[in-house]
């Protein structure tokens, strides 16, 4: 069969075909979302050790071990990796698929709470563990604050002022500033 054919014969059906093919589609155009990043949620978390002067060894069986230990208690727990170096133990740590944007920060902070509550079990010097969860923040907009003419000081106070004003406003959730001098 023929379409052009079968278009032209029937107008009545092609118009009204036309025509729910673009309301339907001016419908899902309204529906679409609009964010420039849409969100996504990382169920992934680092917990960080440091156990200064230690070796790979020591740092593998006195403080992994013994982090991945209390993690494993996590009932929501999918994965764990961990790495071991000089000085420094570095835990990922992966949450089931079933646990969403809502559920994840309580989570977080079972997590927190069995990694510190191994913190007693680590040998004397390492620690304590930080725990990273929201690497996963995408920053939207970069601002520099330079001034010759003006003290650290002073630039500090146009910062913090800058800060202050930037979070009333809607849509922005979190603030980081680097490179500030003591």
């Amino acid at each position: 069969m023929n379409a052009t054919k079968f278009a032209l014969d029937n107008r009545v059906v092609t118009i009204v075909l036309t025509v729910a093919l673009l309301l339907g589609g001016l419908k899902a155009f309204q529906g679409m979302s609009r964010l420039e990043d849409p969100e996504f949620t990382i169920k992934d978390a680092l917990v960080i050790t440091p156990y200064p002067g230690a070796s790979t060894t020591e740092v593998e069986e006195e403080v992994s071990d013994t982090i991945e230990l209390a993690v494993q208690q996590l009932a929501q727990l999918d994965e764990i990796e961990s790495k071991s170096d000089r000085g420094l133990s570095t835990v990922t740590v992966s949450i089931q698929d079933k646990y969403d944007k809502e559920t994840l920060p309580q989570v977080w902070d079972e997590l927190r709470r069995k990694v510190g509550d191994a913190q007693r079990f680590l040998p004397p010097g390492a620690g304590p563990s930080l725990i990273i969860d929201d690497f996963g923040d995408v920053f939207g907009v970069f601002i520099v604050v330079y001034g010759d003419e003006y003290s650290y000081a002073e630039l500090k106070d146009v910062v913090d002022m800058l800060r202050r004003e930037l979070l009333l406003e809607v849509d922005v959730a979190k603030i980081n500033t680097f490179g500030e001098r003591r």
